[in-house]
């Protein structure tokens, strides 16, 4: 999926990459118009049209901002840049959502009647626990911040039991 962002005219896409470690999005534009651009500064930050980190790219149709946070929502306008060092009007807006890193839930040995595992995702970040019997009706059981162990009480009785779960902030 890309988002558009219009540069003096000229749209510049925003692409996601593969989830990683380190959390990355590709900016991709048509060159300006312009004979007199020399290069292009991506801004960005977590607020809408309120950019705290700036990259400077030089005459080129794409960029890599990298060491974007997981689970954070960034903004991101640009600029181009003449040979005189003046820059053109910030470009529309796009907005990029960075997905969280999933957490991995590990049987553990329990009690007989209960079920435990253990919840490993993003250190510091709180995750929902959810149970169901069906995979369509889901409860939220626990909350907590990862790494944690969960252990259900009530998993002996009952038929069966599902459990999932999902990041809900850092």
């Amino acid at each position: 999926m890309a988002l558009k962002l219009i540069l003096c005219g000229v749209p510049l896409l925003l692409f996601q990459l593969p989830v990683l470690a380190a959390q990355s999005v590709v900016l991709a534009w048509q060159p300006s118009p312009s004979t007199n651009v020399v290069g292009y500064d991506i801004y960005y930050g977590t607020a809408c049209r309120d950019y705290d980190s700036e990259i400077t790219v030089g005459n080129t149709n794409s960029a890599t901002v990298t060491g974007l946070a997981d689970g954070t929502t960034y903004y991101f306008a640009a600029t181009a840049v003449d040979s005189s060092g003046v820059e053109s009007p910030f470009s529309n807006e796009a907005v990029y959502n960075v997905p969280a890193a999933a957490a991995t839930l590990a049987a553990l040995p329990g009690s007989a009647g209960q079920f435990n595992f253990s919840v490993s995702g993003v250190f510091g970040y709180q995750y929902v626990v959810q149970t169901s019997t069906d995979l369509v009706n889901w409860v939220s059981v626990q909350t907590n911040t990862a790494p944690f162990t969960f252990t259900d009480t009530n998993a002996g009785q009952l038929p069966q039991c599902f459990y999932r779960t999902f990041y809900l902030s850092p």
